[in-house]
């Protein structure tokens, strides 16, 4: 099955590029940091990219922003319409703020707090739905239909994939600045938008790079995907803390490019989720989501070889609930 798959290169280095171009101004490009502590423990060098620090508190504010500046004033006069679990909500509910846009957002009822209130923070109308009895893509759909409005996907579409491949173009050109190498990148996946671009990019620019897709336990459909040559469903009714990654098979788009640019997938618990959000905070003095954590559990729970080694580590997020936090 794999050596028959057709690739199509849907995205490029030049789309990425351009996509930058268009949003620098209206993002922030965050810190890639590194820490004694974590390097003498994992005996590796570890570059930690921090999208939790972006505006909205996630990278997803990359691609809402391209894909709104790439619409025309034609395409948005009645509006946008979105479904997420609460990051690809807010990102959009800011970006069309941001450009006088009305925004109208289907989000669980069992979303984290935080992101609801978030999302309503910037202004969006909010929908919210039973995710056991109601289907969000249905939603949107009838809302796009009826009022006219376009609907931005949140992984699975060319512009919001070229906008997160931005932070593809940032690791590399610090890295590059310190002539710096690196060996493997690990990066979050849910649909798999983040991964597809900034791996495009990535591995454009260090070609002998390895990346690997991270996902939470029972939700690694990225991973089987790729073992198999061919889109893997997840199993119904499992839960996990990484409410960011619950996305039920890889995108359409997104698979083609993950299955070209990763070597592979790699999945994490949520107990060593947990465990790696407290270790941030302490060592890096940074709030990270579960979702944004699991790159980070994979490395500090020894998923993968990376004794010395330079490794790329995606922080894609920092929206958690304070109780949640507490909790841990």
């Amino acid at each position: 099955m794999l050596r028959l798959f057709i690739f199509i290169m849907i995205i490029s280095v030049e789309d990425i590029e351009n996509a930058y171009t268009k949003i620098k101004n209206s993002i922030i490009n965050t810190p890639l940091v590194s820490n004694d502590f974590i390097n003498n423990y994992l005996d590796a060098e570890v570059y930690f990219k921090l999208e939790n620090l972006q505006n909205t508190g996630s990278f997803k504010l990359r691609g809402a922003t391209h894909k709104i500046l790439t619409l025309s004033h034609q395409n948005v006069d009645n509006g946008v319409v979105a479904y997420s679990s609460g990051n690809h909500a807010q990102a959009v509910a800011y970006a069309a703020m941001n450009n006088n846009i009305n925004a109208k957002i289907i989000m669980p009822k069992n979303a984290p707090r935080i992101k609801i209130e978030n999302t309503k923070r910037y202004g969006a109308d909010i929908i919210l739905y039973d995710t056991f009895f109601e289907n969000r893509e249905k939603i949107a759909n009838e809302i796009k239909e009826k009022e006219n409005r376009t609907l931005i996907k949140p992984y699975d579409d060319t512009d919001v994939i070229a906008g997160q491949g931005t932070a593809g173009k940032e690791i590399a050109t610090e890295l590059q600045s310190l002539d710096i190498i690196p060996d493997i990148y690990l990066c979050c996946c849910g649909g798999g938008g983040l991964v597809a671009g900034t791996s495009t990019y990535l591995k454009n620019k260090f070609p002998n790079l390895k990346a690997y897709a991270v996902e939470p336990e029972g939700f690694d459909d990225t991973k089987k995907s790729l073992e198999q040559g061919k889109i893997i469903e997840n199993e119904p009714n499992k839960k996990s803390i990484c409410d960011a990654l619950l996305a039920p098979m890889p995108g359409k788009i997104t698979f083609p490019i993950n299955l070209k640019n990763l070597s592979g997938g790699i999945f994490v618990s949520d107990e060593e989720v947990k465990k790696t959000i407290i270790l941030l905070s302490e060592h890096l003095k940074i709030v990270v989501e579960p979702g944004g954590a699991v790159a980070a559990a994979a490395v500090l729970n020894n998923k993968i070889n990376i004794k010395n080694k330079k490794i790329i580590v995606m922080i894609s997020g920092g929206n958690i609930d304070l109780e949640l936090f507490r909790s841990l």
